[in-house]
Protein backbone atom coordinates (compact mmCIF):
# COMPACT_ATOMS: atom_id res chain seq x y z
CA UNK A 1 0.00 0.00 0.00
CA UNK A 2 1.20 3.31 -0.64
CA UNK A 3 0.62 6.49 1.55
CA UNK A 4 -0.21 9.52 -0.44
CA UNK A 5 1.26 11.75 1.57
CA UNK A 6 0.03 15.01 0.33
CA UNK A 7 0.69 18.93 1.82
CA UNK A 8 -1.67 19.88 4.45
CA UNK A 9 -4.15 22.32 2.91
CA UNK A 10 -4.34 25.85 3.85
CA UNK A 11 -7.51 26.73 2.50
CA UNK A 12 -8.93 25.99 6.05
CA UNK A 13 -6.75 28.61 7.35
CA UNK A 14 -7.36 31.39 4.76
CA UNK A 15 -11.09 30.94 5.35
CA UNK A 16 -10.85 31.57 8.90
CA UNK A 17 -8.60 34.76 8.88
CA UNK A 18 -10.55 35.94 5.90
CA UNK A 19 -14.10 35.60 7.77
CA UNK A 20 -11.96 36.95 10.55
CA UNK A 21 -11.28 39.96 8.83
CA UNK A 22 -14.83 40.46 7.87
CA UNK A 23 -16.48 40.19 11.30
CA UNK A 24 -14.01 43.14 12.38
CA UNK A 25 -14.56 44.99 9.41
CA UNK A 26 -18.65 44.53 10.30
CA UNK A 27 -17.96 44.98 13.93
CA UNK A 28 -15.96 48.47 13.55
CA UNK A 29 -17.81 49.72 10.53
CA UNK A 30 -21.22 50.00 12.61
CA UNK A 31 -20.05 50.32 16.28
CA UNK A 32 -18.05 53.40 15.60
CA UNK A 33 -21.15 55.60 14.31
CA UNK A 34 -23.06 54.62 17.14
CA UNK A 35 -20.63 55.43 19.61
CA UNK A 36 -20.27 59.13 18.15
CA UNK A 37 -23.92 59.41 18.05
CA UNK A 38 -24.28 57.62 21.88
CA UNK A 39 -21.92 60.91 22.53
CA UNK A 40 -23.83 63.02 20.68
CA UNK A 41 -27.37 62.31 22.43
CA UNK A 42 -25.40 62.29 25.85
CA UNK A 43 -24.67 65.95 25.03
CA UNK A 44 -27.87 67.21 23.62
CA UNK A 45 -29.22 65.31 27.20
CA UNK A 46 -26.89 67.57 28.87
CA UNK A 47 -27.39 70.97 26.78
CA UNK A 48 -30.90 69.67 27.25
CA UNK A 49 -30.98 69.48 31.11
CA UNK A 50 -29.02 73.06 31.95
CA UNK A 51 -31.59 74.68 29.48
CA UNK A 52 -34.30 72.84 31.59
CA UNK A 53 -32.19 74.60 35.01
CA UNK A 54 -32.17 77.71 33.34
CA UNK A 55 -35.94 77.82 32.35
CA UNK A 56 -36.99 77.06 35.68
CA UNK A 57 -34.85 79.47 36.90
CA UNK A 58 -35.99 81.76 35.09
CA UNK A 59 -39.89 80.78 35.63
CA UNK A 60 -38.93 81.13 39.62
CA UNK A 61 -37.70 84.30 39.44
CA UNK A 62 -41.25 85.90 37.22
CA UNK A 63 -43.21 84.62 39.59
CA UNK A 64 -41.14 85.73 42.70
CA UNK A 65 -40.74 89.17 40.60
CA UNK A 66 -37.01 88.94 40.85
CA UNK A 67 -34.07 88.58 38.32
CA UNK A 68 -33.69 90.38 35.27
CA UNK A 69 -36.91 90.68 34.30
CA UNK A 70 -38.10 92.45 37.48
CA UNK A 71 -39.91 94.75 36.05
CA UNK A 72 -42.21 93.62 33.72
CA UNK A 73 -45.44 93.14 35.10
CA UNK A 74 -46.71 89.74 33.43
CA UNK A 75 -50.46 89.76 34.47
CA UNK A 76 -50.87 93.25 33.20
CA UNK A 77 -48.65 92.03 29.81
CA UNK A 78 -51.41 89.13 29.47
CA UNK A 79 -54.60 91.45 30.57
CA UNK A 80 -53.08 94.26 27.92
CA UNK A 81 -53.04 91.44 24.75
CA UNK A 82 -56.32 89.99 26.41
CA UNK A 83 -57.95 93.62 25.82
CA UNK A 84 -56.88 93.63 22.25
CA UNK A 85 -58.73 90.89 21.62
CA UNK A 86 -55.98 87.94 21.25
CA UNK A 87 -54.36 84.82 22.95
CA UNK A 88 -50.58 85.05 23.35
CA UNK A 89 -49.75 82.56 20.48
CA UNK A 90 -52.49 84.33 18.16
CA UNK A 91 -50.91 87.90 19.10
CA UNK A 92 -47.22 86.03 18.29
CA UNK A 93 -48.81 84.76 15.08
CA UNK A 94 -49.86 88.45 13.89
CA UNK A 95 -47.15 90.34 14.84
CA UNK A 96 -43.77 88.01 14.49
CA UNK A 97 -40.79 89.52 15.04
CA UNK A 98 -38.82 90.65 12.71
CA UNK A 99 -35.14 90.72 12.47
CA UNK A 100 -34.70 94.35 11.33
CA UNK A 101 -37.00 95.90 14.60
CA UNK A 102 -34.82 97.98 17.06
CA UNK A 103 -35.70 97.47 20.33
CA UNK A 104 -35.79 100.46 22.90
CA UNK A 105 -33.24 100.87 24.82
CA UNK A 106 -33.12 99.88 28.68
CA UNK A 107 -33.12 102.60 31.28
CA UNK A 108 -30.25 104.04 32.07
CA UNK A 109 -28.54 102.95 28.22
CA UNK A 110 -28.26 105.15 25.56
CA UNK A 111 -30.16 105.57 22.73
CA UNK A 112 -28.49 103.58 19.67
CA UNK A 113 -27.87 106.42 16.59
CA UNK A 114 -30.62 106.61 14.33
CA UNK A 115 -29.38 105.92 10.49
CA UNK A 116 -30.02 108.27 8.04
CA UNK A 117 -30.19 111.61 10.08
CA UNK A 118 -31.17 112.95 13.42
Amino acid sequence: MSRNLEAPSSFPHWVALGSLALVLWLFFRHTVPALHEKQELQDYKATLSKLRVDYDTAIRDARLGVGPNAHFDLQALLVAIDQRGFTPFELCATYPERADQVLPPEPGEDAPPVEGGR
